[in-house]
């Protein structure tokens, strides 16, 4: 009896070991995800998102530092979820940035335009009441009207 379970012993530990070793070759680094996370990061950095969604960009940047803490503790399947969730945060705050501009963009237009109308108010197309628009207006293909101008008497017909 005695040798029996030194033979097993190794033979359990061994199996152990290539189980473990088996779990860990499963999941391959996530490099390619924290290389995108990274890009993402970088892109929303460079544009308005630092002052235009700032808290969006920061949640980014967090997920960012915690996927690289679980690539250091070889946690893969967790790094690639958090490299993949500070991806998507760094999109949104880039998304969230370029659309807080365009709207700024939008109001600055409409108070050039407000500013540009008669009045203060919208430009409109149609006349003032009590006033016909040119006769070009009306009808673009139509001839334009001439009138005879009027010749000095002469003092005779000829």
């Amino acid at each position: 009896m005695p040798t029996r379970s030194r033979r097993t012993v190794p033979a359990i530990a061994s199996a152990v070991t290539m189980m473990v070793l088996g779990a860990c070759a499963g999941t391959p680094p996530p490099d390619d995800a924290m290389a995108t996370a990274r890009l993402a990061v970088q892109r929303a950095e460079a544009s308005e998102a630092p002052r235009e969604a700032p808290l969006e960009l920061q949640e980014a940047r967090d997920k960012l530092t915690e996927a690289e803490k679980a690539l250091t503790a070889e946690e893969y399947a967790s790094a690639r979820r958090l490299a993949q969730e500070a991806a998507a945060d760094a999109a949104y705050a880039e998304a969230q940035a370029e659309r807080a501009v365009a709207q700024r963009n939008r109001e600055q237009v409409e108070t050039a335009i407000d500013a540009l109308a008669p009045g203060g108010s919208a430009v409109t197309t149609s006349a003032p009441a009590g006033s016909a628009p040119p006769a070009a207006a009306q009808d673009p293909s139509a001839p334009i009207a001439t009138t005879p101008l009027a010749t000095p008497a002469t003092g005779g017909t000829q």
